[in-house]
């Protein structure tokens, strides 16, 4: 299984795994872990607690990580950047929602890492949208 972290400013990333565990039930391999009050190194350091937990799993299955970000330019990026380092089996995708999340839920036992990632992705710009007014 494709592991996800949800990463964010805030609680955010916890209530889109609660909300996500509403909808479809206790969902293993998906946590989240906020910025708040943290320093940068201690982010890294929680980032590398987290993607070492999954190392050993990684290597016998041949799967990947997934860490979902909520800004690309913010303390959690860089923390996410520094930790994955350049680990191809790990990707992080920034502009996390709801839709994203269910998504990687949805398709990670059915797609390779690169296919979850595009789809992901794909699936995280459709889900921003007007859907009224101007």
């Amino acid at each position: 299984m494709i592991r996800a972290l949800v990463m964010t400013h805030g609680n955010i990333g916890g209530e889109l795994v609660r909300v996500v565990e509403l909808i479809l039930g206790p969902v293993s391999g998906l946590s989240a872990i906020s910025n708040s009050g943290k320093s940068g190194i201690e982010l890294q350091e929680d980032v590398k607690t987290w993607l070492d937990a999954g190392e050993t799993d990684l290597v016998e299955a041949n799967m990947g990580e997934i860490i979902l970000i909520d800004d690309y330019a913010g303390s959690c990026a860089h923390a996410a950047q520094i930790a994955c380092g350049e680990n191809s089996n790990r990707s992080i995708i920034s502009g996390v929602n709801l839709a994203m999340t269910l998504g990687y839920v949805t398709w990670r036992d059915e797609l390779d890492h690169v296919e979850l990632v595009a789809k992901l992705v794909q699936k995280g710009r459709e889900a921003v949208t007007l859907v009224g007014g101007r």
